[in-house]
């Protein structure tokens, strides 16, 4: 298992380790990670409201570099990364050619390159993936996963925390815009971008410079409320915030419109792999099944694979579910058959015995000014 530099870090803070299996197939080691830090309430809280700081070293990050890097990634990825400037960012995915995923990941604009960012031990599937259409391209893909780390930083006070740390205001960035600013004595990219349903930041920054950056933003823990928070939290603020996981909530077989992924799918930008099943659905089509959300009653939490049912058949699946602090009650995320997919529709789910009787919503469940 590999270790992030904040190991002992994590440590001393009296962390509760899990081990982040990575599929064997991508022979990549997995990641042994701070599940929580003694209270995973008071770490779900403090992202809440106030500032909660998460280390996400296990998560893949690939460079992309090379004279012709623009014109290739235009021609393989579902939306528009030729038009972003330095400091940009945008939502994508790299699809099969029938239009399932391969991966989903944001894309990041640099001077000279593109950083990919995206689920922990998919690189290697995507840079072997991309590489079979390098032909005479002047293209170079390479994991960085081992060298980079990545911070989150993510609750209201969040632009509080980083104007303390880096002794400077932090200028509006608008979603997935980056800047590079110092902090700690290190240089750190700053990202905008929420994990949470909250206004978030992630820090991209050399992995032994991470401990320099913890601790630059640990200085400021009592006057912003901050904590550290790990996965168990962090998993129970995204399925708050209706955030899809590749590898839960979507896997090889997933179209991105099934899977609500709107915002990685441009549908005017030309060619791309799988562009022709994605704009066949769009003009003449829809998908046999959605992802959405279910606010369940009583206290049994499913599980995922669990499934979704009406009074008359099997109607889908959940993939992931959690007790939600916001409301007070298990949700759910899960596919189901667009006949009964409206919200308000009152569904089930079958688990372990048990009939869990709820009513699907439209995800989120959660924002930061409202919750559904």
């Amino acid at each position: 298992m590999q270790q992030s530099a904040l190991y002992a870090i994590h440590q001393a803070l009296g962390a509760t380790f899990v081990d982040v299996d990575i599929d064997s197939d991508t022979e990549v080691a997995g990641w042994t990670m701070p599940a929580n830090f003694g209270n995973v309430e008071a770490e779900y809280q403090a992202v809440r409201q106030a500032v909660g700081v998460i280390d996400l070293s296990h998560r893949s990050l690939v460079r992309l570099s090379g004279s012709h890097r623009q014109r290739f990634l235009q021609a393989m990825v579902s939306n528009n990364t030729a038009d972003l400037e330095p400091g940009q960012g945008c939502y994508a995915t790299f699809l099969t050619n029938k239009g399932r995923l391969v991966a989903d990941f944001v894309v990041y604009a640099d001077t000279d390159a593109y950083w990919l960012d995206l689920e922990p031990g998919l690189a290697t599937t995507l840079i072997n993936a991309l590489d079979f259409f390098i032909i005479a391209d002047d293209v170079t893909m390479t994991d960085e996963t081992a060298e980079w780390g990545l911070l989150s930083v993510q609750g209201p006070y969040a632009d509080e925390l980083l104007m303390l740390a880096c002794g400077q205001e932090i200028p509006p960035l608008p979603r997935l815009g980056h800047i590079d600013c110092h902090m700690g004595g290190q240089e750190v990219r700053l990202i905008r971008r929420s994990h949470t349903g909250e206004d978030g930041y992630q820090l991209l920054a050399p992995m032994a410079a991470l401990p320099a950056l913890w601790e630059a933003l640990w200085e400021h823990r009592h006057t912003c409320e901050l904590r550290a928070v790990g996965l168990e939290a962090l998993e129970v603020l995204r399925i708050e915030a209706g955030v899809p996981v590749f590898g839960r909530d979507m896997t090889a077989e997933t179209i991105p419109v099934e899977a609500n992924l709107t915002d990685a799918i441009s549908y005017t930008k030309g060619c791309y792999v799988g562009q022709e099943v994605i704009a066949r659905l769009e003009a003449h089509g829809h998908v046999n099944r959605r992802l959405m959300g279910m606010r369940l009653e009583g206290d049994v939490l499913p599980q995922a694979g669990d499934v979704i049912v009406s009074p008359e058949r099997a109607v889908g699946w959940v993939t992931s579910a959690a007790f939600s602090p916001a409301l007070q009650q298990p949700i759910a995320m899960g596919y189901i058959r667009r006949e009964v997919c409206a919200p308000g529709t009152a569904l089930a789910v079958q688990s372990a015995g048990a009939t869990i009787a709820g009513k699907v919503v439209e995800l989120p469940f959660y924002t930061a000014t409202s919750v559904v």
